[in-house]
């Protein structure tokens, strides 16, 4: 009888990975005994790994009768997805001693679709693409293809959330001359700290 046989494959997993896969099964026909080769020589078993994105030429022969071949797949192509990568932003802790600094990451493209984020290296995944309460620290960021979760790239390993110095300031009076008279002062000087700008109130806040 005629050869014949099913042809399957996986792609690539990752981006410059060699892991692709050629599976020959259920072979027919010829006297019953078979090789099979994808370009690279004649094997005993179907079975092709660790497979570079590339076009195949899929073959099978009866072991008996070597000369008797046909070809089952004429350009078989393993495919690779496109590399990992996105798009990495910041806002830093606000006031000294609060926890409030953002990592958001945004644009993520390549790999198969779907993606996990990470920032502590790895340690922990979320499918969210943003974490805040963040505390003063360097976070090592991290995507991955959630198909294939050895599929990983580091988008940033020390991307540092600040935090401004605290508050400071020297404060001086001057007390009300006489009785009854609205002349007294209250004077601020040399602040320091936050982000540069400074407001004053002398009222606990109120105004």
């Amino acid at each position: 009888a005629v050869l014949s046989a099913s042809v399957t494959k996986i792609n690539v997993t990752c981006y410059g990975a060699n892991d692709g896969t050629i599976t020959i099964s259920s072979p027919m026909g010829g006297y019953g005994t078979y090789e099979y080769n994808i370009g690279s020589g004649w094997q005993g078993t179907g079975n092709f790994t660790n497979l570079s994105p590339g076009t195949y030429v899929v073959r099978i022969r009866d072991k008996a009768y070597p000369a008797c071949e046909i070809v089952l797949d004429a350009g078989l192509v393993i495919t690779e997805p496109a590399d990992l990568s996105a798009t990495v932003t910041k806002t830093d802790v606000t006031c000294s001693g609060a926890n409030n600094g953002t990592i958001t990451i945004t644009n993520p493209t390549g790999g198969y679709g779907s993606y996990e984020f990470s920032i502590n290296g790895g340690s922990t995944w979320s499918g969210l693409n943003s974490f805040s309460n963040l505390a003063p620290a360097t976070y090592d960021v991290r995507m991955r293809d959630a198909l294939y979760k050895s599929c990983v790239v580091v988008l940033d390993s020390a991307l540092k959330i600040t935090e401004p110095f605290a508050l400071s300031a020297t404060v001086s009076k001057t007390n009300v001359t006489c009785f009854g008279e609205p002349d007294g002062t209250i004077t601020i000087t040399d602040p320091q700290g936050g982000h540069g700008n400074y407001e004053y109130s002398i009222n606990g806040g109120g105004s």
